[in-house]
């Protein structure tokens, strides 16, 4: 009798061990599934923020000024995140805007901002291409408004 009660009690404990195993392997998935949730999440903001930087261009008149904001933002960008680079083009692609040194950039201020007759020269987006991997922006084409 001694050793059965025994017995039981063992393979209670071994009971007992194995629903705590179990029940710690459970909290620890969920913890790991909570964290990557939270990741995903800050990544998404983190896309939607650097985005929204250069949304905010799209579908609006934009003057020379609002051309070089844009491309001092993706130089910034570019400096920390090579792998992730912006570019600009202009006219069908025929300029690379964020190659500019800062005199370039002042001349272009200077050529583009007014039209021969005095009147403010515009420009628009035409297009806005989002990495496919990262979701975010990777490139943006502009052409002068007529």
């Amino acid at each position: 009798m001694e050793n059965a009660s025994k017995a039981l009690i063992i393979s209670a404990e071994i009971l007992l061990g194995v629903l705590l195993l179990t029940l710690m392997v459970y909290a620890f998935h969920a913890m790991g599934s909570f964290s990557d949730t939270i990741d995903k999440n800050i990544e998404t903001k983190n896309v939607a923020e650097f985005n929204t930087k250069f949304e905010r261009f799209q579908n609006k008149d934009l003057t020379a000024q609002d051309i070089v904001t844009m491309i001092n933002l993706a130089k910034q960008h570019n400096e920390k995140m090579e792998a992730e680079a912006v570019t600009i083009l202009l006219n069908g692609g025929k300029l690379q805007l964020n190659k500019y040194t800062e005199k370039e950039l002042n001349d272009f201020i200077q050529s583009n901002s007014f039209k021969s007759n005095d009147e403010i020269q515009y420009f628009t987006c035409i297009q806005m291409n989002y990495n496919k991997e990262t979701g975010k922006i990777n490139q943006i084409v502009l052409k002068k408004a007529q």
